[in-house]
């Protein structure tokens, strides 16, 4: 199986910490103090999110899923360098369908995460992550940027110094039929300017409006309350 992550994975950090950091801003100010039982992050990724959660609950277990392989390597560093957090931390090494796992969280999320995952699955998903919460847990997820697949023209979203080099993430999109293309570019530039490496990675998601993913929310056995604001985007906040 091609991981469609790998060439990301060693970038991610770098050239999206201004939004993470917003972002888990958000979910500490809503949430952190109520978290007592555990934390299930659905697409852990490079364990930055997960981190910053950890540090504001130090008694919780965590389980982690994410299925990249490259992902993993750099969530896995992020373990080696943090003992504490590490000894509480369980990786999962699978895709979100194949989750099981009975009630021990009372907080879930899932960033950066749902539109990969194809309609037919997502249901069922939910479902896992509700059978995951204890109740009146707690499911933070993404709202949807994308609703409809769309080209896109290709757009720089990061850059960033690296010692003497600069390292550029950019991406472009297509429509292929009810799913989204994206081809991600990674480029290393050196002091003058030249390319030292190209890396690129493409995958597809699923774009889906924030009313259907709602609704699935609720169908799922959830109470869909408030969103969640933040600079750059909405999280939608959904009880068991």
């Amino acid at each position: 199986m091609v991981d469609g992550y790998a060439a990301a994975a060693q970038y991610y950090d770098l050239l999206h910490t201004e939004r993470s950091a917003a972002r888990t801003q958000a979910l500490l100010a809503a949430v952190g103090a109520d978290v007592r039982h555990g934390i299930l992050d659905l697409g852990a990724g490079t364990g930055s999110v997960l981190a910053a959660l950890g540090a504001q609950t130090p008694d919780v277990p965590i389980i982690a899923v994410e299925p990249s392989v490259g992902m993993r390597t750099a969530l896995y560093a992020r373990l080696a360098a943090a003992p504490g957090l590490r000894a509480r931390t369980t990786v999962l090494p699978e895709t979100a369908e194949r989750l099981a796992l009975g009630e021990f969280a009372d907080l879930a999320v899932c960033l950066d995460t749902s539109p990969a995952f194809p309609p037919p699955y997502r249901p069922d998903i939910w479902e896992r992550v509700r059978n995951a919460l204890v109740p009146g847990g707690v499911f933070l997820l993404d709202e949807p940027h994308l609703t409809e697949p769309i080209a896109q023209e290709p757009r720089e979203f990061g850059r960033v110094a690296v010692g003497t080099h600069t390292v550029v993430g950019s991406v472009r999109g297509e429509s292929a039929g009810q799913r989204q293309w994206w081809e991600y570019r990674y480029t290393v530039l050196d002091g003058e300017g030249e390319v030292v490496s190209v890396e690129e990675t493409e995958f597809y998601t699923w774009p889906v409006m924030p009313e259907e993913l709602r609704a699935e929310l609720a169908d799922a056995g959830f109470v869909v309350k408030d969103d969640i604001p933040y600079d750059g985007g909405q999280i939608i906040q959904a009880r068991r």
